[in-house]
């Protein structure tokens, strides 16, 4: 998380999951950055990423620059798989510079 906060950047993670659900995963898994509930599935459908036979999200991973431009994304088909701290931190430094 330092190296991100370093960089700039925030981290959040968005789950169509009730709130409640959320936070008691957090604890348990010591998750520190905020998980935000998108049960309406709002911007899990702005993003194009919900499964509509299951309407979850498909497990993807995104780097917004500061205009709200996403500049990175990886979608997995495994919820369990995700990119590495490096290959974030990598698509981080790879943004323009902040003006």
């Amino acid at each position: 998380m330092q190296e991100f906060q370093a960089l700039g950047a925030e981290v959040w993670a968005v789950s169509n999951d009730p709130l409640d659900k959320l936070r008691a995963y957090a604890a348990y898994a010591g998750i520190t950055f905020p998980l935000l509930s998108d049960t309406g599935l709002v911007a899990i459908k702005a993003y194009g990423i919900l499964d509509e036979r299951q309407q979850i999200a498909h497990p993807t991973t995104f780097v917004i620059d500061r205009k709200g431009v996403v500049r990175y994304a990886r979608e997995d088909v495994d919820f369990r798989v995700r990119p590495s701290a490096e290959e974030l931190l990598a698509a981080l430094r790879a943004l323009p510079p902040a003006k």
